[in-house]
């Protein structure tokens, strides 16, 4: 017979470690399960204070504190303070395998079952769910889908992700250079974004868009360009990554339900991506906490769970998704650049955006209340078109 738990969480990454962890910790017997740790995941690494309060802890060590950010477009570019006098550090950057390590430990710490096993088939019997891996079973009450956009268990209890609704991840790992700051440069086509996150010993450099819309040969060609462009001639070595991110519209969004019966969806394997800046593990770990505390609230947590989205994650990621299309027009593209070289209050807001601090249903009237009078004009003909 297979070894039975009250709850199997599938993946352990953020969303999945987390909560197994809070299970755990409340005596609740839990198996996380996931085959890939050690790994480095495709990601920039930024983690936001927000995210790190969520845990109430630092992964240890070798996290790059983040002080500013550049922002560029069309050869222009403007540098946002992301830290000052008596403001901690909002954002640092981790190798995702020190992170995720540090969430799985603890998990395990708690309490949790850890099966370094990949599940490779997943099948309703009664009341129960039965995992199969090559080395066996287990059987559970409940499954948590925490295992990514390629997930195995939404694939088994809701619809797979159309294409439109994923992002491709992709650059490089170039080592032997880093940095205090992170880079974005937009791009028009496709609408989407380069960045470089610093860590210890390389930068993480990458692009994302629609998938849709471009290619992985195409993007690679666009994260080339821009590493000769501002990086010049680089002696390390390039690791190249690539990987889907959920990047819902707002139509799919409205869809998700992310529970079922006997089932929760969290993270990516829920979609929970800011459609903009493809950034997920704020919602991962919220997400994870949020299908805990339904499991042990009893009652129907399929219910309760689906209820915590929609009153919190959904509503801006909605705001996210319809702002998507206007967010990444050359027009508004230009016009923040022109704003953040002249106005160090629009500079405070792209900072808290960056951060996780800004909410997207208020950003536009911020802007509009922050701005100084000669900015004014050009958001009130934005906010027209």
């Amino acid at each position: 017979m297979p070894e039975a738990f009250e709850v199997a969480v599938v993946g352990a990454g953020p969303a999945g470690a987390w909560c197994a962890h809070q299970l755990a910790a409340a005596g609740v017997a839990v198996t996380l399960i996931d085959g890939s740790h050690p790994r480095e995941k495709p990601c920039g690494g930024g983690v936001t204070a927000r995210a790190l309060a969520l845990v109430g802890d630092r992964a240890p060590g070798r996290a790059m504190m983040i002080d500013t950010a550049s922002f560029g477009y069309g050869g222009r570019s403007a540098v946002v303070p992301l830290t000052g006098p008596g403001i901690p550090p909002r954002l640092e950057v981790f190798s995702r395998r020190v992170f995720d390590e540090r969430l799985l430990q603890r998990a395990a710490a708690a309490g949790a079952s850890v099966l370094s096993e990949r599940v490779t088939a997943i099948e309703r019997q009664g009341p129960l769910w039965r995992l199969d891996t090559r080395n066996g079973s287990v059987s559970a009450r409940w499954i948590v889908g925490a295992d990514g956009a390629n997930s195995l268990v939404r694939r088994r209890v809701a619809q797979t992700f159309a294409r439109p609704d994923l992002s491709i991840a992709c650059g490089y790992y170039v080592h032997g250079a880093t940095s205090s700051r992170i880079d974005i440069e937009f791009v028009a086509r496709p609408a989407g974004y380069v960045w470089s996150f610093p860590r210890r010993d390389h930068l993480a450099i990458g692009i994302g868009a629609q998938a849709d819309e471009s290619t992985t040969p195409a993007l690679m060609a666009i994260v080339d360009d821009w590493i000769r462009t501002h990086l010049g001639r680089l002696e390390g070595r390039r690791e190249r990554y690539s990987w889907p991110i959920p990047s819902l519209t707002a139509a799919s969004l409205e869809r998700e339900t992310g529970a079922g019966d006997g089932w929760l969806l969290c993270g990516d394997a829920a979609g929970l991506v800011d459609p903009i800046t493809r950034e997920g593990i704020f919602f991962a770990i919220q997400s994870g906490a949020f299908a805990a505390e339904s499991l042990l609230a009893g009652g129907d947590p399929a219910r309760t769970y689906r209820e915590r989205l929609r009153a919190t994650i959904y509503p801006e990621l909605l705001h996210a998704a319809r702002l998507k299309s206007r967010f990444f027009r050359p027009a508004f593209v230009s016009l923040l650049i022109h704003a953040l070289q002249r106005s160090d209050r629009v500079g405070a807001v792209m900072a808290d955006l960056v951060a996780g601090e800004q909410p997207y249903h208020s950003l536009r009237a911020r802007l509009l209340r922050t701005c100084e009078f000669g900015l004014l004009w050009d958001l009130l003909r934005l906010q027209r078109t």
